[in-house]
């Protein structure tokens, strides 16, 4: 993490707070959810295709999830995903609602966006959305009885029911982002070296193992092109998981957005404060955000339609840009208030990155990335394992074409 950007104070609260969080507590609350991913995985994915999927979590401090391939086992991979990344998931989705609840009470921030919206019915001024018991995860209602026994009496069962929810979508949409790599057969873009027969593709910043400018001088940009079609597939799985486990609702909608931008804040903290296009593999969270954002607005929309639940895309694509907006809002200053340098002074580096004073910068960037993505794709869709994919929705969607 930037130092400059972070503050010291907080950061070592965060790391008094680690006395506090079970491992192996949060490893239960995975596990199932994992267990069922991988399953509905491999009947629908690898099963018919003679392989089968694996994960793991490893005991790894680490902030990271890889998807590793064996050439010469190609329906054998493994999604590997480190306990320190379930631990920062299962804190963030912890913490989420009850900073947003103080931000709620103790500033305008919603008040004033919600009056942008003229405080129409799907504004809310909670710090969270309003659950109803019949949206409530699996996972909510197993734990609820123990919470109820010594929960705080300002943990609303919206709130307890938030973090859940919040939870179950982190992992699910990063589990969605590794399978995405997978089901686009990355790893047969790689260069790979001579004796080697195991791929993975990293969350975290790591020297070039199967790639040098020496071999590819487009390596970076091809490979930061390709998480963004990781990221744009894991959308598409996580909308169908929303479906097939009556998550895809108002609430659901909004707790996925905020956990994207909080995973996007936490993978920015290693980049600078520009859009300048680093020489690593994963593009500018802030870029990344944009198709996330972009694909998603488009993808509930349309799934709204196709279910029969609006007539029509404009019926809803107010009260969509109004999650979206506030998603973006409330996870910016969760991330400002519990890690960095922040007086409410100014916007917090990201959302000032994001903001239209730095439009044209990013904008360039965005486009860039679509260059290179459409440079891969015919490849990719050749490749993918899977047919239909969520290929020809994208590219008829024509999202940052020139």
């Amino acid at each position: 993490m930037s130092q400059q950007r972070n503050s010291r104070e907080k950061l070592n609260r965060i790391i008094e707070e680690n006395q506090h969080l079970s491992i192996e507590y949060i490893e239960q609350l995975a596990t199932p959810i994992l267990d069922d991913l991988t399953s509905w995985v491999n009947r629908k994915f690898y099963n018919p295709l003679n392989g089968e999927l694996n994960y793991e979590i490893t005991l790894d401090e680490r902030v990271n999830a890889t998807a590793t391939t064996n050439v010469l086992d190609p329906m054998h991979p493994v999604i590997k995903i480190t306990l320190g990344m379930l631990r920062e998931i299962y804190r963030d989705a912890f913490v989420f609602p009850l900073v947003s609840d103080i931000i709620s009470e103790s500033t305008t921030t919603v008040k004033t966006l919600n009056e942008q919206f003229q405080n129409l019915y799907f504004t809310f001024d909670s710090g969270v959305p309003p659950i109803h018991t019949n949206q409530q995860t699996k996972l909510f209602n197993l734990v609820k009885t123990a919470y109820d026994e010594r929960r705080h009496e300002k943990l609303t069962d919206d709130m307890l029911g938030a973090r859940f929810m919040m939870f179950e979508l982190m992992v699910v949409w990063l589990y969605f982002h590794e399978l995405g790599h997978l089901l686009q057969r990355h790893f047969l873009l790689k260069i790979i070296q001579p004796g080697d027969s195991i791929v993975s593709v990293s969350e975290i910043q790591e020297a070039v193992d199967f790639h040098s400018k020496t071999t590819d001088e487009n390596y970076f940009l091809k490979s930061q092109a390709r998480e963004i079609l990781a990221d744009l597939e894991g959308v598409d799985l996580t909308v169908s998981y929303m479906l097939k486990n009556k998550l895809f609702h108002m609430p659901g909608i909004y707790l996925l957005m905020c956990a994207q931008e909080i995973m996007f804040h936490r993978f920015f903290q290693s980049y600078p404060e520009n859009f300048e296009i680093p020489e690593i593999n994963h593009p500018n969270p802030v870029v990344r955000g944009e198709y996330v954002q972009g694909y998603l607005t488009n993808l509930v929309l349309d799934t709204l339609v196709k279910n029969g639940l609006i007539s029509d895309r404009k019926d809803a694509a107010y009260p969509i840009t109004y999650l979206s907006i506030r998603a973006s809002s409330m996870a910016g200053l969760f991330w400002a208030n519990r890690y960095e340098e922040f007086d409410g002074g100014e916007l917090p580096t990201f959302m000032r990155l994001a903001s239209k004073e730095n439009h044209e910068p990013k904008m360039q960037y965005v486009h860039t990335m679509r260059y290179w993505i459409d440079y891969q794709l015919e490849e990719i869709k050749s490749n993918h394992l899977c047919s239909p994919n969520f290929i020809e929705y994208f590219e008829g969607l024509r999202l940052y074409k020139k």
